[in-house]
């Protein structure tokens, strides 16, 4: 998983699969950058990932609230059409919409 500061923010780069293992790498990345106390906002860069684990969507949405009470953001930038599947099949379009 690559990451990089780019306009103004820390952009984390998902692959293609992002399954249990790179959900384990995923939550890792973004303790590390919920630790950095740089106060920029973290996104989750999406848009060349083919399939997208549950366990990922836990770790993305459980780290929310933490950047959120950081007064950061972390936002799920461009994803892809198999992110928004994988989020509408576990019913939580509402969350999807409130990282875009």
């Amino acid at each position: 998983m690559e990451t990089k500061e780019s306009q103004g923010r820390l952009e984390i780069e998902l692959p293609e699969i992002v399954d249990l293992l790179a959900a384990g790498e995923l939550r890792d990345t973004l303790l590390d950058a919920l630790g950095q106390s740089n106060g920029i906002d973290v996104a989750i860069k999406a848009d060349r990932v083919a399939r997208l684990s549950t366990a990922a969507i836990q770790v993305i949405l459980a780290a929310a609230p933490g950047f959120a009470g950081s007064a950061r953001r972390l936002i799920l930038d461009s994803p892809a059409a198999p992110v928004v599947e994988a989020f509408g099949r576990l019913g939580l379009d509402d969350e999807l919409q409130k990282l875009i």
